[in-house]
């Protein structure tokens, strides 16, 4: 079966703090999605991409999966914090919500660990490679870099390349939503603490993060693995 794209407006940090904001006040879902569909329309002129909007909004704070609805807890409580990092939240939320934009972070971050910039016809080929080349994917892909661009993780060096942009993450309850994030992600069946402040799909967040931190929080599992400390994903 062919996976589902989903991607296809790009999204700007107002927005989804709009969304947030609705969930925070207690909003059930047709109120949410009725509020929403009032206040893109002052910005989008087509219904249909009103509607297209509200509905990856939607998908990625409101319709949550059931196994994902205490990390959607733990991001609200962050949220609810003046020291949480909100690009941070989204972007947790945004990773689980769609694949394609999993994808693409992965693919960023592993090349800027090399080399300072990225190309978009470099991000497209890649993607091609790994979802099959279509026009769903190439008009998404360009949506995803306009959503990075437009909430702030990456900038463009000349047309057609960008430089990643990078965000101090400091507030506990953040990193933790970013952790239970990647682990909900299921791509590894555990991490080595080294490598959890180095993630390539959280490209632009610095955070660290330590054993004895780990050890004194309740919501993640340590193990024993081949003689060393490990997070597994339960």
């Amino acid at each position: 079966m062919a996976k589902m794209i989903g991607l296809s407006r790009s999204i700007k940090p107002e927005w989804l703090n709009k969304t947030v904001d609705l969930l925070l006040q207690g909003k059930n879902e047709t109120q949410i999605k009725d509020e929403l569909t009032e206040y893109l329309s002052f910005e989008i002129k087509s219904p249909v991409n009103v509607r297209k909007t509200r509905e990856i909004l939607m998908n990625i704070w409101v319709r949550i999966p059931d196994e994902l609805s205490a990390l959607k807890q733990q991001a609200l409580e962050a949220y609810k914090d003046d020291k949480s990092n909100k690009l941070a939240l989204h972007w947790s939320m945004m990773l689980l919500a769609y694949p394609i934009f999993c994808d693409v972070c992965a693919l960023i971050g592993k090349l800027t660990k090399i080399q300072d910039t990225f190309a978009a016809s470099w991000l497209k080929e890649k993607l091609f490679e790994m979802w099959g080349e279509g026009t769903t994917l190439y008009h998404s892909s360009d949506k995803i870099l306009q959503t990075l661009k437009q909430i702030g993780a990456i900038e463009n060096v000349k047309i057609g390349v960008y430089r990643i942009k990078k965000y101090p993450v400091t507030d506990a309850k953040t990193i933790q939503v970013l952790l239970l994030a990647i682990l909900n992600l299921k791509e590894k069946a555990y991490y080595e603490i080294a490598e959890l402040s180095s993630i390539p799909q959280v490209f632009p967040f610095e955070y660290n993060v330590s054993y004895e931190w780990l050890h004194d929080s309740e919501l993640f599992t340590l193990s024993n693995f081949g003689g060393k400390i490990v997070l597994t994903a339960d």
